[in-house]
């Protein structure tokens, strides 16, 4: 028996149709429908688990904290729980500032995150050119590609570190948002 999918009498005319069993057509119509019936849910529930996480983000970062700072406690046991505020922080570097970024970064001698990958492309059998240092590269004509970058996680911890210290950092340029959030412990029963 032959199993490609791709034979050419898998595509058939509209005469072949008529002799298609018309319990089997409905069967395959039902089967759509659970389909789209199952797509359409899952589109559903997707939608609101946005929601869900937009007003856990609100609950969190906004409502909370500031309630906590209006009753000027940083933590609380409360239903089981234990609600404490800790710092939040997020950055990413904008491109269109990106330079900018790393040259403070240099001049005030924090330069360590920063990462430089240099990336070559090779032709199959040119393994033993790819072993070769990036001087006999640009020598022999190749031009490898140079990335500059910064990691996210790294970014993150330094602005974290920076702000926590209270040393100067351009928010802007590290495209930093620095918040406290609603940290929720429960306690082991």
């Amino acid at each position: 028996m032959k199993t490609d999918i791709f034979e050419d009498n898998m595509f058939v005319d509209a005469d072949t149709l008529s002799d298609v069993d018309a319990e089997e057509t409905k069967n395959l119509s039902s089967l759509v429908q659970q389909l789209n019936g199952v797509t359409s849910k899952i589109e559903k529930c997707e939608e609101n688990l946005k929601t869900l996480k937009k007003e856990k983000q609100r609950l969190s970062m906004e409502t909370i904290p500031e309630l906590m700072d209006e009753m000027g406690i940083e933590r609380l046991d409360v239903e089981g729980a234990t609600v404490s505020l800790k710092p939040f922080v997020s950055a990413s570097i904008p491109t269109n500032r990106r330079q900018e970024a790393y040259t403070w970064l240099r001049e005030n001698g924090l330069d360590d995150i920063i990462k430089n990958d240099v990336v070559l492309s090779f032709n199959r059998g040119e393994d033993n050119v790819a072993g070769s240092l990036m001087g006999e590269l640009e020598e022999r004509g190749f031009h490898p590609e140079s990335k500059t970058h910064i990691h996210s996680m790294t970014l993150k911890a330094f602005v974290k570190e920076r702000v926590e210290k209270g040393l100067p950092i351009d928010l802007d340029m590290f495209g930093a948002f620095v918040a406290r959030t609603a940290d929720i412990k429960r306690r082991k029963s």
